[in-house]
C-alpha cells in the first residue's frame, strides 16, 4: 500500500505543475481564460461545498430525545423504596 500511495502522490505533483506551467504560459500570452477558469473553478468548488453542508443538514436523520423512564417499585416489592418513601421517612424522622 505505501508504493501505490507513492505513485499517487508523484502522480498529483506532475499533474499540479502541468497545471501550473499552463497557467503561466496563459498569463504571458495574456489569455482572458488564464485566470477566468481558475476562479470560476474555485468558485464552484465553494458553491459546491456550501450545497454539501446544505444537503447534509437537510438530511441528516434525528431521533427524538427518548422520554425519562421513572421505574416504579411493585406494590409487594419493598426492598427498594422509591425516591418519595426515602423523603417521607426522612421527613418523619427529623
Amino acid at each position: 500500500m505505501g508504493d501505490t500511495s507513492r505513485v499517487w502522490g508523484a502522480l498529483l505533483c506532475l499533474a499540479i505543475l502541468g497545471v501550473a506551467i499552463f497557467f503561466l504560459w496563459g498569463i504571458s500570452v495574456q489569455s482572458y481564460w488564464a485566470l477566468a477558469i481558475p476562479v470560476l473553478i474555485g468558485f464552484l468548488g465553494i458553491l459546491t461545498l456550501g450545497f454539501w453542508i446544505g444537503w447534509t443538514i437537510l438530511t441528516i436523520k434525528t431521533s427524538p430525545p427518548a422520554p425519562e423512564s421513572t421505574i416504579e417499585p411493585k406494590a409487594g416489592n419493598k426492598s427498594q423504596p422509591s425516591v418519595e418513601g426515602n423523603r417521607a421517612a426522612e421527613e418523619r424522622s427529623s
